[in-house]
């Protein structure tokens, strides 16, 4: 008997909404080089959407998440501050009326994001895990799915404090900010 390779998943297409999972769909935003994806933009939801790190600001990228979660569009939320994450979220704030959940001092949000800060929509919960709060860095937990949409902050390396802080969640899979969905949350934060 044979054992055969797991099936790789399909390349990202920067600009395709790829659905990863019943409540979790990503968007990759172009790359440097047009043909390359770059930061992935996670929508979570049926009824009613969070978007996960809205980008840079592209106008392309925005249409194409605006047309994927239209006035289903609630929150918009980042993992990081930084213009490649979050340039994007006031613009997509305009175009969807979504309310904008941001870290303290991020200019133009309806509503401070902070440590333990919970969105409870009609499928889902999504709790914020600061990971440094003075520096806008978050980490997400969907709880229904088990799931942690984590920007890149897992990148270079897991920060030495966070395989303790998720572990009660039991995590199954982790959305990064760039490249493909990660399957084995428990393998990969050594837990």
């Amino acid at each position: 008997m044979t054992v055969e390779e797991p099936t790789p998943p399909p390349p990202i297409t920067p600009g395709v909404a790829r659905a990863l999972s019943p409540l979790v769909r990503r968007i990759a935003n172009k790359g440097e080089n047009e043909d390359e994806p770059g930061l992935n933009t996670y929508l979570i939801g049926i009824d009613e959407i969070v978007i996960v790190d809205p980008g840079p600001g592209d106008a392309d990228h925005l249409d194409v998440v605006c047309g994927c979660g239209g006035d289903r569009i609630r929150w918009i939320i980042m993992t990081d501050t930084r213009p490649e994450n979050a340039g994007g979220a006031l613009k997509l704030k305009e175009l969807t009326g979504a309310e904008l959940v941001a870290p303290a001092g991020f200019e133009g949000a309806d509503e401070i994001l902070g440590d333990g800060y919970k969105i409870d929509a009609t499928e889902f919960r999504v709790m914020a895990m600061a990971l440094d709060a003075d520096a806008g860095e978050y980490v997400f937990i969907l709880e229904q799915e088990r799931s942690m949409l984590s920007g890149d902050h897992l990148a270079d390396s897991v920060p030495e404090s966070l395989p303790a802080r998720v572990k009660s969640f039991r995590l199954k899979s982790i959305a990064p900010g760039h490249g493909q969905y990660i399957e084995d949350a428990k393998a990969f934060l050594g837990l």
